[in-house]
């Protein structure tokens, strides 16, 4: 988890209550966790069997969503585990931004 909080204390200068923040739902995913750790030190998403939640892989995420980084492709593939119904709804609606 400390490579997730360097860079984003470091590169995303944010700041440690927001940090916490974005980290928190990743504590309970080790696989999400540890293919966010491979995309911030590569940056670029897994080619060699990648982490596939509810039918999506990081990659094919980040396409859907190209406004996202690693780190909110990553957090979204936890939202596609915890809460699949309205994950697949975002998807759907085409990723809308308020």
């Amino acid at each position: 988890m400390e490579t997730i909080k360097n860079y984003l204390i470091s590169v995303r200068n944010q700041k440690p209550e927001v940090v916490a923040k974005i980290t928190q739902p990743l504590e309970r995913h080790d696989d999400i966790r540890l293919e966010l750790e491979q995309w911030i030190e590569k940056q670029k998403y897994s080619q060699d069997n990648p982490l596939t939640v509810e039918g999506y892989t990081a990659e094919a995420i980040a396409k859907l969503a190209p406004f996202m980084d690693g780190v909110g492709v990553y957090n979204f593939m936890v939202t596609l585990r915890e809460r699949p119904d309205n994950a697949k709804r975002i998807i759907a609606e085409g990723f809308p931004r308020k």
